[in-house]
């Protein structure tokens, strides 16, 4: 990472570290920029083969930007070179399928300014809040620490994904 003269940030990807997750090590989050007086964050979602995640709902609004591969909204294909606008209070089940992966650039932006990104809904009608402090703790964090802590939450009844 190089910062400019003017606060300008430039990032090289291979700089970046990819963050696993223990409910499936092939899925992971490569953390670009954490952006606390903007309340945004931007980063790389890299889904894995036939891979579902969390139904979720947003309390922000996001841009997702298909750099390779083809994932999908429960049953709309987001194929490469495709942009996602997501709304403020949208909800869908972010998914792969028919052996597709995909690499996706999303930005997260919070509305109220108040760090709330999304609410991911378990399928056990449990709900975790993945906002700004949890970005923030990412950032802070090794790949290594943040699978010790993914493990510490799972082993204290939180989830882990």
């Amino acid at each position: 990472m190089a910062k400019l003269d003017d606060g300008s940030f430039l990032y090289a990807m291979e700089d970046k570290p990819w963050y696993r997750f223990i409910q499936n090590p092939d899925d992971a989050i490569r953390l670009l920029h954490v952006d606390e007086a903007a309340q945004q964050v931007v980063f790389v979602q890299r889904f894995s083969a036939d891979t579902r995640h969390h139904m979720h709902t947003h309390h922000c609004t996001a841009i997702a930007y298909t750099l390779s591969g083809t994932w999908k909204y429960d049953d709309t294909e987001i194929p490469e070179g495709t942009l996602a606008y997501e709304p403020y209070k949208s909800t869908h089940t972010p998914m792969t399928s028919d052996g597709n992966v995909a690499d996706v650039l999303v930005i997260l932006t919070a509305i109220n300014k108040d760090g709330r990104f999304l609410e991911l809904h378990g399928e056990d009608g449990e709900s975790f809040e993945l906002n700004l402090e949890v970005f923030k703790l990412m950032d802070s964090m090794s790949p290594e620490e943040f699978l010790d802590f993914q493990r510490a939450q799972a082993g204290a009844g939180g989830s882990a994904d």
